[in-house]
């Protein structure tokens, strides 16, 4: 991390915000990004660019190597539509976004096609009325037999709108000797009664709301699968993603945890987004995959907090296991919901404009 991303990220987590705008300000004075080694300057950039979309924007004339990518999502996030281009990997989701904003549905239905084939993944018919849904996928996959049982916990908490298809994709994945455990934190809508309709999954129903992570932990004392994974109620799997991530455990011995990634489509406008722009493809704490031996070792999630215990446990792996133990996969093998008054982005536990959270920065 360079002296300037440090120097930013104290006043961000000091809240002196007027320094941290100083700061960067005084960059269109210098040759500063000029003078970073590439990887630093892409770090710093990446990090103020949806602070500072128009100022971000004039820094990267300092240097021929940013990546246009990039370049083109903030020129989204200040209302200018730039010119539709094709983009490789995770990029592709930046060409699908510009296709929408475009209104080109049926290039964005080819690049999403494009898209999945260039990770080896089935392709998946995410566009609908010009805009990606969270992931429908009505072909019914081919199944193989895995020895080892799979546990995959959800969550919900008034989840009606968007809890089917949640279970959906976890009954269409191309393994079969899973177990769907889906413990619900005191809704007040009718999710557990949607939930009934399938014969298929074990429920428990809570009758306290105490978050997220409690009720993981209580979806893990009730399972019997010798690896155990996560997905939020509000998300989508890929069908291919328990087998490649289990294989990613099952084809070698030091890895101790899988992970894999995801991208975020915003709920109202159907666009691929993130919450700092840019790279939309990002890595997903919520599709942790171990061994229940091994999170025996660990312990349970921190429930006496309701957001980034997610965080905590994975810093823990790390600390403990060290880097190396993890094994990423990194294909989109999921889709999340960016919407309104979630986790995410509500007042009391989203990030404000800085990229700062009080809450979420008490793990940090």
């Amino acid at each position: 991390m360079s002296k300037i991303l440090k120097e930013f990220e104290h006043y961000v987590q000091t809240q002196q915000y007027d320094n941290a705008d100083s700061i960067i300000e005084s960059l269109l004075q210098s040759n500063c990004i000029a003078d970073l080694e590439r990887k630093e300057a892409l770090q710093l950039l990446y990090r103020i660019g949806y602070v500072y979309p128009e100022l971000t924007l004039e820094l990267c004339k300092q240097r021929n190597d940013i990546p246009i990518p990039f370049k083109d999502t903030l020129k989204v996030a200040l209302g200018d539509i730039p010119p539709l281009r094709f983009y490789s990997q995770a990029d592709t989701l930046v060409a699908i976004k510009i296709a929408l904003i475009r209104r080109k549905s049926l290039l964005a239905k080819l690049l999403v096609y494009k898209f999945y084939r260039q990770y080896g993944l089935q392709p998946i018919k995410l566009i609908r009325n010009n805009k990606l849904t969270i992931g429908h996928n009505s072909k019914k996959i081919k199944k193989a037999y895995n020895t080892q049982k799979v546990s995959i916990i959800v969550t919900t908490y008034n989840s009606a709108n968007f809890i089917e298809n949640c279970i959906e994709s976890l009954l269409n994945q191309s393994i079969d000797n899973i177990e769907i455990i889906v413990v619900d934190d005191a809704s007040t809508d009718n999710t557990t009664e949607i939930l009934k309709k399938y014969l298929n999954i074990k429920i428990i129903e809570l009758t306290e709301n105490n978050g997220t992570y409690n009720a993981r932990n209580i979806g893990i004392e009730q399972s019997n699968g010798e690896y155990i994974t996560f997905q939020d109620s509000d998300d989508w799997s890929h069908p291919q993603r328990l087998e490649l991530q289990l294989n990613a455990l099952l084809n070698t011995s030091t890895k101790v945890a899988s992970f894999s990634h995801f991208f975020r489509v915003d709920e109202s406008s159907g666009i691929p987004v993130c919450r700092q722009n840019y790279p939309l493809l990002r890595l997903n704490l919520s599709s942790m995959m171990i061994s229940r031996s091994v999170l025996k070792k660990l312990g349970s999630y921190d429930s006496s907090r309701r957001i980034e215990s997610d965080k905590k446990l994975f810093q823990l792996i790390k600390s403990i296991y060290d880097e190396s133990s993890i094994s990423y996969v990194k294909k989109p093998l999921a889709i999340g919901s960016y919407r309104k008054n979630s986790l995410t982005t509500a007042h009391s536990s989203g990030f404000n404009k800085y990229g700062f959270s009080n809450e979420r920065n008490l793990y940090d």
